[in-house]
């Protein structure tokens, strides 16, 4: 859709919005995150089928459609239901059950020319009924039990008869993997096969899958250092025939190994390293291994992995093919430990692990096995001390709450505003206010923000015990002023249009605050009745030293934007219409009249507008020296027999012959451009 600008038909922008559904998977426990082209669009920690608002699009710099939010409704797998947008864009009712997916029809971009890459963390960890306890879990500090995952995709996803599996052995691997708080998350960009996931899984946690010959079912075993050596059944010349025994030669080694993963939450790349120098020296140079993990989230789990892949890429591993009787070995299977002795080699009692098992020949089974890593006790390893560097999180979250107020000629412009601006989280070096007419910017510092827990109502102008109390928005902290400082106007609030200076602000507990020992109606504003939930916005800053955007038209568009050297947050955009009030005189105050006689006379004060007063200093300032000056003169008018009488001063009291009940009408005349401010009027 095209946007204006003035009364020119010309197009300076395009819209786009999209509808579109997004399959996740099968089933989800917790919607996390939603994300837009990597950034975080939204939070919804949504657990269920819902719906929540997202940023799914980018505003244009200069003439964004404010749209960039839109409603997605969200489908954990469990509805019975279809979405009312696909239905009649369809025109079919399809609850795609067993299927979490979202649906978007709103807004993605301006002057786009693809659609914006989507994506989702989610969490499913509820995937058995073995209980959920510190012995056994489904979940992991967050993240899946590899076991629970295995269990699921081969009865779930792959399909197999929960009968064809060793139930138990995966109720024991689960616990163990509590135990070791071995958990697992995935980054998945596309579909892949679940045999691919299962292979995945089971290279991580170091298992493997084997047939149970006493049972005939499908067994998962964590291969671990959980054998007594002396428990082991031994092999040698005696039951042994086809021996093959090989050992890897040293530049077969590595020195060094990195594991690399992706870091939970930033989900950015991270890696662990460890050396052994033995074999650095061994081989006079340094040889290096680096292999990516996609399920392992953090270093801890890294590092457990890494440990035990170390042990078998930096020592040269025996391997060894064999074959024994079928009968003797009738129960072995894979990731056994056995005891192997042969005085030809010169090897006695060494430790080696089952990897394979075949049966070729009738009455004998084919066994290939490897030294078992566990077995190497004097291997050292040394781990790498990571870069302590960690790259600067440079995300910036949504700006929610900005606005703005009239500046008052005090504040140094005749036609300006005050930008208001509570810092979103995130990195945030510069915070800017554009006006969208002249294209002037000014940088701000950080308003802090509550709101009125009850009505604040007229009062006068100061007083000790004057009060209002608050609930925070963001974070408050106490304030104890000096006298000294109250006077100089060094803690200041807003309060819809009128500024308040305070001296206290005592916390109540649980996020309320007491705010007190006002002075209210500063800068001219008017003393109000505030109802309860409006916004208190606290300067940064002395009333001083606030910052104002001068504008060049009373009505025009500002547009906010934060940011830090590498990121721009989206721009916000506020309608601003300016009274332009600022160009009138303050009217005379605290008008008097009294009679004598005939006479009458009448007194006030007057009021001037001093342009920049807010950046005067107080404490240089000749006292008295703005008393009684005149911006430029008092019109008076009142009506004597029908006949309007005028009269024009400078000063602050003026005597006239009148009959009784004589109304006066007194003006203030701007100093330039001859402004009248408002009337003021008395009768006597």
């Amino acid at each position: 859709m095209g946007k204006g600008s003035g009364s020119s038909s010309q197009v300076i922008g395009f819209a786009y919005f999209l509808g579109l559904a997004y399959a996740l998977c099968t089933k989800v426990d917790e919607l996390l995150e939603f994300r837009l082209n990597g950034d975080i669009g939204a939070k919804p920690n949504l657990k269920g089928c819902g719906s929540f608002a997202a940023v799914t699009g980018r505003n244009a710099p200069t003439h964004g459609s404010g749209n960039s939010k839109s409603t997605i409704h969200f489908y954990d797998g469990t509805q019975d239901f279809p979405n009312e947008y696909l239905t009649n864009q369809t025109g079919e009712s399809l609850a795609y059950k067993n299927t979490a997916y979202f649906v978007l029809n709103g807004f993605i971009g301006d002057n786009v020319r693809s659609a914006p890459n989507y994506s989702c963390v989610v969490k499913r960890t509820s995937l058995t009924n073995w209980g959920n306890n510190n012995e056994i879990n489904d979940d992991i500090n967050g993240d899946v039990n590899p076991s629970s995952a295995l269990w699921y995709m081969l009865v779930n996803l792959i399909g197999l008869d929960k009968n064809v599996l060793d139930e138990s052995s995966f109720i024991n691997a689960n616990k163990a993997l509590v135990k070791e708080g071995l958990g697992i998350s995935f980054v998945m960009s596309k579909p892949q096969e679940a045999k691919e996931w299962v292979q995945e899984i089971l290279r991580t946690i170091d298992g493997v899958l084997c047939i149970n010959p006493s049972s005939g079912k499908l067994t998962l075993r964590l291969l671990r250092d959980n054998y007594k050596q002396s428990d082991l059944l031994l092999i040698n010349e005696s039951n042994v025939a086809n021996l093959k025994f090989k050992r890897k030669a040293w530049d077969e080694t590595y020195s060094r190994v990195t594991v690399k993963y992706t870091q939970r939450g930033s989900f950015s790349e991270a890696s662990v390293s460890a050396i052994n120098s033995a074999t650095r020296q061994t081989l006079g140079f340094e040889r290096a291994f680096s292999v990516e993990y996609m399920s392992i989230t953090n270093a801890t789990n890294a590092n457990k992995v890494l440990t035990r892949l170390m042990r078998k890429l930096s020592y040269p591993l025996a391997n060894l093919r064999f074959e024994v009787s079928s009968d003797e070995f009738k129960n072995l299977m894979v990731g056994d430990v056995l005891l192997f002795s042969n005085k030809a080699l010169g090897v006695s009692d060494m430790s080696i692990r089952v990897l394979n098992i075949g049966s070729d020949k009738e009455g004998s089974l084919s066994v290939e096995a490897c030294e078992d890593v566990f077995a190497l006790k004097n291997i050292t390893i040394t781990s790498v001390q990571d870069d302590l560097y960690k790259p600067i999180d440079l995300s910036i979250e949504e700006l929610e709450h900005f606005g703005a107020v009239e500046s008052t000629i005090e504040m140094g412009d005749e036609m300006g505003v005050l930008p208001l601006m509570v810092k979103p989280k995130g990195f945030i070096q510069k915070m800017s206010v554009r006006d969208g007419l002249s294209g002037k910017s000014v940088d701000i510092k950080p308003w802090s923000l509550g709101v009125l827990s009850k009505d604040f109502e007229i009062s006068e102008e100061m007083g000790d015990e004057l009060n209002f109390e608050i609930d925070e928005i963001t974070p408050l902290w106490p304030v104890k002023g000096t006298r000294a400082g109250w006077q100089r106007i060094k803690f200041t609030c807003l309060i819809d249009d009128e500024f308040i200076n305070f001296q206290f602000r005592q916390s109540l507990g649980g996020g309320k605050w007491r705010v007190k020992t006002l002075m209210r109606g500063l800068s001219g504003t008017k003393i109000s009745r505030h109802l309860k939930g409006a916004k208190v916005w606290f300067a940064p800053v002395d009333a001083n030293d606030l910052i104002t955007l001068p504008l060049i038209a009373p009505n025009t568009t500002l547009f906010y934007e934060v940011s830090n050297f590498a990121v721009k947050s989206e721009v916000k955009k506020l309608s601003f219409s300016h009274s332009g009030g600022g160009k009138y005189p303050y009217p005379p105050s605290n008008l008097k009249a009294f009679r004598e006689g005939e006479k009458v006379i009448l007194e006030w004060k007057n009021c001037v507008r001093l342009h920049g007063a807010n950046y005067r200093n107080a404490d240089n300032l000749i006292a008295g020296v703005d008393e009684g000056l005149n911006e430029n003169k008092i019109i008076i008018k009142w009506f004597e027999d029908n006949k309007e009488n005028v009269y024009e001063t400078k000063g602050e009291r003026f005597e006239v012959k009148a009959s009784p009940r004589t109304t006066f009408y007194l003006w203030q005349v701007a100093y330039k451009g001859g402004f009248l401010s408002k009337e003021v009027s008395i009768t006597i």
